[in-house]
């Protein structure tokens, strides 16, 4: 093919005052443009096929196809690979050429076939070659992909257990800390072990609302640790060191009442936190009293006691049913009980004092400096601070069950239990 052709097709496309053109119209030229560019990786696979047969990359000094498709064409090595397999694989698909060649199918989708021919042998896949082109002008790639699975399952069912019981045998996950207390979480799960993971992270993981500045994979950071969260406060790990797994914060009365000076809580597993944070900890947990002498020796150690006691908490369920954050409806299971006014400032444990937040939320009014007040007939204002971008912000949660103060709903949801284990955050 002649240089000259090509730029001169180039030229005219790129000639073409695209600006004018509407949306619709300019999505159906990107369409013809995606099926042109197809219909050329076709006519390249041909001729890289050939190239391959005659190892023509040894006249150019290389050792392998891969490493000449690297350097001279540009490529990514596994988007080398991928060209390599289907220029080798396409000679044995008659009809995945011809709607190939056509613009009938894309370039991927016959990557995916192809693919299939490395896995159970091109007269299997010839089989079932109009299946796959009825399938591939039908759907994406990647569901395209699962076809070739199932064929792969009928035809290599020892091949796909074996592969299965390898992609199982491959299975890690490490977690490490930064050295400024971040934690990296790398891994690899076999497709079922993956699946598990996933449909609880679904079940967990908040969609998106107007105002959630939280990017998707924030949102499933954050499903990931109120998973970890529930499963701790349900209270049915088994015991270490004679006590239920629990997350353990270790934090002064002056660093709790943040006097300038005060040292930072320690964080279990983790490096020192904030006073914000281990106020928000405190704000809902099973708290023990130590008594330190002088050198910082335990002298009196006292009894362990929640800073929401049960009943409490179950009537903050029967009132709040939920997080009351403006805006936000997640159920009780996943709050925490929250003072309004902090119980190490003299705020009483009351339910004139105290309300159900989320975990997120409750982080809104301890670490962003987010305020919640009482408002008309047992509403719930959060007032937003002056330094956090788009201005100040106010609303106002859904009323009480009935009217009046909180004070006046103090009913106890009749076989309602508080969790087990200790609650945090």
């Amino acid at each position: 093919m002649r240089s000259e052709l090509v730029d001169a097709l180039v030229v005219h496309v790129a000639d073409e005052d695209i600006e004018r053109l509407t949306d619709t119209a300019l999505g159906e030229e990107i369409v013809e443009l995606r099926r042109a560019i197809d219909r050329f990786e076709f006519q390249c696979s041909r001729r890289l096929d050939l190239f391959a047969r005659r190892q023509g990359f040894l006249a150019f000094g290389f050792v392998s196809l891969i490493s000449w498709l690297r350097r001279a064409c540009r490529l990514m090595p596994g988007v080398a690979v991928q060209h390599a397999e289907v220029a080798r694989n396409l000679a044995s698909l008659p009809q995945t050429s011809t709607a190939l060649a056509a613009g009938e199918i894309g370039f991927h989708h016959a990557a995916v076939i192809a693919h299939s021919v490395t896995e159970v042998g091109a007269e299997a896949v010839v089989r079932h070659e109009p299946a796959l082109l009825e399938a591939a002008q039908n759907h994406d790639p990647r569901n395209l992909r699962h076809v070739t699975n199932v064929i792969r399952y009928c035809e290599d069912p020892d091949g796909t257990l074996a592969e299965a019981n390898d992609d199982y045998k491959r299975r890690y996950l490490h977690l490490s800390q930064s050295w400024h207390g971040m934690f990296y979480i790398e891994g690899r799960l076999d497709a079922e072990g993956g699946a598990v993971l996933q449909t609880a992270l679904n079940a967990l993981e908040e969609e998106w609302f107007v105002g959630d500045e939280r990017t998707g994979i924030q949102r499933r950071a954050d499903a990931l640790v109120e998973l970890a969260r529930q499963r701790l406060d349900v209270g049915t790990l088994p015991e270490v060191g004679g006590q239920k797994p629990h997350l353990a914060v270790t934090a002064s009365v002056a660093t709790l009442k943040k006097e300038p000076g005060a040292p930072p809580a320690d964080l279990e597993w983790s490096q020192p936190i904030t006073a914000d944070a281990a106020r928000r900890v405190a704000c809902d947990c099973a708290m023990t009293r130590v008594l330190l002498g002088p050198t910082s020796e335990p002298i009196d150690v006292g009894r362990c006691s929640r800073t929401i006691p049960p009943a409490l908490r179950r009537a903050l369920v029967v009132r709040d049913k939920g997080c009351r954050f403006p805006g936000c409806d997640r159920p009780p299971d996943w709050c925490d009980g929250h003072h309004l006014i902090h119980w190490i400032e003299g705020g009483e444990t009351s339910l004139s004092n105290t309300c159900l937040l989320c975990r997120r939320h409750h982080r809104f009014v301890h670490e962003l400096g987010w305020e919640l007040s009482w408002g008309a007939e047992g509403a719930i204002l959060a007032i937003k601070p002056w330094w956090l971008k788009n201005g100040a912000f106010s609303g106002v949660a859904p009323p009480l069950v009935s009217s009046g103060s909180p004070d006046s709903q103090e009913q106890l949801s009749t076989g309602a239990t508080q969790p087990p284990g200790l609650r945090t955050n």
